[in-house]
């Protein structure tokens, strides 16, 4: 097997036709600013083709039912072996999927209940996906959904003023003309005077046939049933048909019927060392630890080991504080990234490479010790392991860093270092080391004051231990607390509490079309198109490749699919257009000697010198404003980083006042530089007379908040605690508070 994994001539994205060698049975990780292309090279090409390979060496027909991968623009690689990507993309958002079924720590639970509980069953009655197991009420899912009446309907008003909130019901709508032709109700009434009978027929009234042979209110022959009893039909369905506006009328509470334990009375009532399968599955992992390594019966010898190493690696992970029956589609990235490396914990693969999205994502500075752990043991046994990381713990323990730069997009690319450590430290070239020696510091600023605050009264969601909580207002306020602590839980009561003034800002993509570009997200395409058209007389419309100027062959993608069965699609360069987008005709025109695709080319730096235009200067500067300036105006927005699209989204609001943002973990994904970007927007956006609350981990981010509200002070129960509140030296200060101790280091040392 060779040493390295060897890569030769690559210019997958914004690859400057780099060669690299990577060592092999190392920990490696890449480090560079947004968009450097670091990603590309772990992921794009030696994940990618790692699985490529491996999927060739199947018969054809094996492959057609394998995920279809093409080949990356390099000349060529050598030293790559069968992969295993372990990204922070969520895992399936099937609520029946949980933390037990991914592991499958859950069926060893179930065959350890099927051999050694009484009366003896088959393990498929403990399982809340098979009908033998399912509880009957919620079909396994372990929750029920009711309505929120005081959501669904505005009682200070009428039915003819729109009383009932929900669209579908708005006055003039289908649903609310059957209603006027029951004839039960007066239309003027508000609903706060009807009557309880007059109310229960309007929110409970079973399903029932009116008949109007006036035709008066358009309705013949049409079923009338409460509002409420429609929701709850809708909820109750196997398919989940509630939308994301129904969706806000409900609120989930555990099924009466099984208390959220998902199985049915039958299976509940078998019992080990006095629990049933449904409460051990509801303890956090760590306790469910404890409670099987307390099983001693014979036929237990053979399943509890392998159970036992199952839940020790969740736990070693970081995740012990969830439960097995925790519904995967509430994971968070780096939750879910976690239980995917548990799982491979188990495995004792050798000679894999492991590729990893930034591990330590959603971890407090307490846990990322862990990490490195784990790096190391999946190391072992000649594996080697890529990270994609940012963290200064992870960072400083890796045996070999590559650093990919200098900038993003145009300006990146390039190797910039490489080496141990040490190496990299002494390299004058490295972005890296020098804010890993504090060159340059980071901004210091001055607290601000509050100028008011936001109570949010007996906080109970979740772990939440029913506390109340001030939020002050116009200043930068940190959330923080170890992972599972309570954090996500009272942004979720916040939103609940004052939803109208409250702007959630995550890092989801912005749009996942291949045709939706920068410039038409920022608003200054079509003004472009129109300078375009002034100058040439031709219509607007020439000018779009979504539209008239579009390439006839590839239909304005610049690309064709070939379906190479199951060798994978291969993405091939338009050859009419050569990958422009556009017909000959569009081409043909200039504005300033550029052609249309060649503005679409530039960055938003290059483009602001290259406009007179004030409003398309005003549009490019929100970009730069952000560190954005070195995206191309036509890249599409399906190839944005998460950080990126953040920073996108803030963007527009950069001149907005009076708001309240809510931002997850902004620093995920970003390098120093892009933090020391980020912080001087956050400041920006809170000087423009803005709330910001941050959730966060990062401790820059922290140390420069005006206020902290900090949770825990563990994990799952023994979280959801205020533990400490106040200014970054007062938290500090805070024995009890994880946050505080690491604050109180870092603020000593810089």
């Amino acid at each position: 097997m060779s040493k390295y994994i060897e890569i030769k001539g690559a210019r997958e994205n914004n690859l400057k036709n780099i060669d690299l060698k990577i060592p092999r049975n190392r920990v490696v990780c890449f480090v560079g600013v947004s968009g450097s292309g670091k990603s590309t090279i772990a992921f794009d090409i030696v994940a990618k083709e790692g699985q490529r390979q491996y999927f060739e060496s199947l018969s054809a027909y094996a492959r057609r039912y394998l995920e279809k991968s093409n080949r990356p623009q390099v000349e060529s690689t050598s030293g790559i072996s069968s992969t295993v990507v372990i990204s922070q993309e969520r895992v399936r958002s099937n609520p029946r999927s949980t933390v037990g079924t991914l592991t499958e720590a859950y069926n060893y639970l179930r065959l350890l209940y099927s051999r050694v509980g009484w009366p003896p069953m088959d393990s498929s009655y403990y399982s809340f996906n098979h009908p033998y197991g399912a509880c009957k009420k919620c079909k396994g899912l372990g929750k029920a959904m009711e309505i929120d009446i005081k959501k669904l309907v505005d009682f200070d008003k009428s039915l003819n003023e729109g009383a009932i909130l929900y669209s579908n019901w708005r006055v003039g709508s289908m649903w609310w003309k059957i209603i006027k032709a029951t004839k039960f109700f007066d239309m003027d009434k508000k609903v706060k005077d009807y009557s309880k009978e007059e109310l229960d027929l309007l929110l409970y009234a079973q399903k029932q046939v009116i008949v109007d042979k006036s035709g008066l209110n358009n309705v013949i022959n049409w079923t009338f049933k409460g509002v409420v009893t429609h929701l709850l039909a809708r909820g109750s369905s196997t398919h989940r048909l509630v939308n994301k506006e129904e969706m806000k009328y409900f609120q989930f509470i555990p099924c009466p019927e099984c208390q959220g334990w998902r199985l049915n009375k039958e299976s509940l009532a078998v019992r080990l060392n006095g629990l049933n399968i449904g409460e051990v599955a509801n303890l956090p992992i760590s306790e469910c630890l404890n409670f099987v390594e307390g099983i001693n019966h014979p036929n237990a010898s053979v399943i509890k080991p392998r159970l036992i190493a199952q839940l020790k690696n969740l736990v070693n992970v970081g995740v012990g504080y969830l439960s097995l029956n925790r519904s995967a589609d509430t994971l968070s990235g780096g939750e879910a990234q976690r239980i995917k490396m548990a799982r491979q914990m188990g495995c004792d693969l050798v000679e894999t490479i492991y590729v990893l999205d930034e591990p330590t994502a959603g971890l407090h500075p307490r846990d990322v010790d862990k990490v490195v752990e784990n790096l190391r043991r999946l190391k072992a046994n000649s594996n080697t392991v890529l990270v994609v990381e940012h963290d200064e713990t992870v960072i400083k323990n890796a045996d070999f860093l590559i650093e990919v730069g200098p900038g993003g997009g145009k300006k990146g690319g390039e190797i910039v270092a490489q080496g141990t450590f040490a190496e990299v430290m002494a390299n004058p070239n490295s972005i890296t080391a020098k804010y890993l020696k504090n060159e340059p510091k980071m901004i210091s600023k001055t607290l601000r004051q509050a100028s008011g605050n936001i109570k949010i009264m007996k906080a109970k969601l979740h772990n939440l231990k029913n506390f109340d909580v001030m939020i002050p207002t116009g200043v930068l306020v940190a959330l923080t607390g170890v992972s599972g602590s309570g954090k996500s839980s009272l942004v979720e009561e916040i939103l609940t509490q004052r939803n109208e003034k409250v702007i959630l800002m995550d890092q989801k993509p912005v749009g996942d079309n291949v045709r939706g570009c920068l410039a038409t997200y920022i608003g200054a395409f079509d003004k472009i198109r129109k300078i375009f058209s002034q100058e040439s007389g031709a219509s607007a419309s020439l000018f779009s490749f979504n539209g008239q100027g579009a390439c006839l062959d590839c239909q304005g993608l610049g690309f064709i699919n070939m379906d190479m069965n199951f060798l994978g699609d291969v993405k091939i360069k338009c050859e009419t257009c050569q990958g422009k987008r556009y017909r000959k005709e569009a081409l043909g025109y200039q504005y300033q000697g550029k052609s249309i695709d060649e503005v679409l080319a530039m960055t938003a730096l290059e483009a602001k010198d290259f406009f007179a235009d004030e409003e398309i200067k005003e549009k490019l500067d929100l970009l730069i404003s952000v560190g954005l300036d070195y995206l191309e105006l036509g890249q599409t927005l399906d190839t944005l980083s998460g950080g990126e699209s953040q920073r996108l989204k803030l963007a527009s609001r950069l001149s907005n006042k009076g708001d309240f943002y809510i931002l997850d973990e902004p620093t995920s994904g970003l390098h120093f530089a892009d933090i020391e970007k980020l912080m001087k927007l956050l400041n920006l956006l809170v000087d423009n007379g803005n709330t910001v609350l941050v959730i966060e981990h990062n401790l820059t981010v922290i140390s420069q908040a005006d206020w902290i509200i900090d949770l825990g002070p563990e994990g799952g129960e023994k979280g959801g605690y205020l533990v400490a509140e106040g200014t970054p030296k007062q938290v500090a200060q805070v024995e009890k508070s994880y946050t505080g101790q690491y604050l109180k280091k870092f603020l000593e040392l810089s």
